[in-house]
């Protein structure tokens, strides 16, 4: 054989080496695990982001974030025009009265009084599915899902908690504030806009 020829199928093999391998590996943080690629209501979507959520001193849960591709934009996340995904892995026990006040809290932090008024009859609904639980358990799963046309819709441990869906626009604004707005802390928004994946 040649030695150009030789030289050449070398380099060839060596590069094939050098290339890493195409995975859709699975990412972690606090020991949860979540897939980078999950199928909700029959669309893929793809992990954005992860990020744990402090309440005071304590760790409260794990959050994933899946959009159909993935941003670095809240506004994007705030659009109601496709599918949004999260999933919360909870990492410590909280009783029911708890979790509820976490939720209202959080929402008169992210509205203002004028959408606070308009959205009166969306925080009844979602306020008392909270209080519906009598506690939530470390390592349970509640998931939040927005389609397009049904709206809001969670579930809890798999099983759906919200008899209907909650199709208003503005709830959806408001809500996801409590994950990417300007309220809740840097490390946690730039976790869920894919800093945790080094997007």
């Amino acid at each position: 054989m040649p030695p150009i020829l030789r030289t050449a199928l070398a380099l060839s093999a060596a590069s094939f080496f050098l290339v890493p391998p195409i995975t859709a590996q699975a990412a972690s943080l606090e020991g949860v695990t979540v897939d980078e690629t999950v199928v909700v209501n029959g669309q893929k979507l793809v992990l954005n982001g992860m990020a744990v959520r402090k309440r005071g001193y304590f760790k409260t849960e794990v959050s994933a974030l899946y959009l159909p591709q993935r941003t670095d934009s809240p506004e994007v996340v705030y659009r109601t025009n496709a599918m949004r995904y999260i999933r919360m892995t909870i990492l410590r026990d909280l009783p029911s009265a708890t979790a509820s006040r976490f939720f209202i809290k959080e929402f008169t932090q992210n509205a203002t009084e004028a959408e606070a008024k308009q959205l009166i009859n969306e925080l009844g609904t979602l306020g008392g599915i909270y209080g519906s639980l009598n506690k939530i358990n470390k390592g349970d799963v509640v998931e939040i899902i927005w389609t397009p046309g049904p709206g809001m819709t969670a579930r809890y441990n798999g099983k759906l908690i919200t008899e209907q869906g909650v199709p208003n626009p503005l709830w959806w604004a408001v809500y996801m504030r409590g994950y990417v707005g300007p309220n809740v802390s840097d490390a946690y928004r730039a976790g869920l806009m894919g800093a945790s994946l080094g997007n």
